[in-house]
């Protein structure tokens, strides 16, 4: 068993607010096959824990416990051209901010 995939797993659906039935929906298995993976019973294949990935725009790395998700992810879906653009000039900001030391972590 892959240490830590079942919280992983747990993690990466909450995070993407799906329940178990919509993401078993979503890849094609059973729900009950979801809440096996999340309790650690029971391990993916590789072509779901994949699909697991892509579905909730996580690597598969990070799944297997072999990277940290030390990057976040912010959707911009919704948003227009000028809305996203001010986000990203946002974080540049940080980033400038960050590389000063004007901000601490």
């Amino acid at each position: 068993m892959i240490k830590g995939l079942d919280e992983r797993l747990l993690i990466a659906r909450n995070n993407t607010n799906l329940s178990r039935k919509q993401v078993a929906e979503l890849i094609g298995v059973s729900e009950s096959l979801i809440g096996l993976y999340e309790s650690g019973t029971r391990q993916p294949s590789l072509n779901n824990l994949l699909k697991l990935a892509q579905l909730y725009k996580v690597t598969s790395d990070y799944l297997l416990g072999c990277e940290s998700q030390t990057t976040t992810s912010i959707s911009v879906e919704g948003l227009n051209s000028m809305e996203t653009k001010a986000l990203q000039q946002i974080i540049a900001c940080f980033h400038q901010q960050k590389k000063k030391g004007n901000i601490s972590e």
